[in-house]
């Protein structure tokens, strides 16, 4: 199962669990919370690739943007210490970087 297969999953199922148990009771917001936590966590796990602020210099340095929390950062510091955002987690794609 895929980090989307598994979102899905879990929408689905927070939804069905949503119409049996209102989020009135403390147990159904709870759950719905929780539910929310996870499908968050697991959106970061795919990964997003980062916008270029700068273009890249010789040093193959540039700064960029993380596409979920618009987080700026070095180039080279995400690439060698990093594949995630420092600042929200964002699994950040970086493929097909020249």
């Amino acid at each position: 199962m895929t980090e989307s297969e598994a979102i899905e999953e879990l929408k689905y199922d927070c939804n069905e669990l949503g119409k049996a148990i209102p989020c009135d009771t403390s147990w159904g917001c709870s759950f719905e919370n929780a539910y929310g936590i996870a499908i968050k966590a697991l959106e970061k796990q795919i990964p997003k690739k980062p916008y270029h602020i700068s273009q890249v210099d010789d040093n193959d340095n540039a700064n960029v943007e993380c596409p979920a929390c618009h987080a700026t950062t070095d180039y080279a510091v995400n690439v060698i210490k990093r594949g995630h955002c420092w600042k929200c987690g964002q699994l950040l794609d970086w493929s097909d970087e020249e």
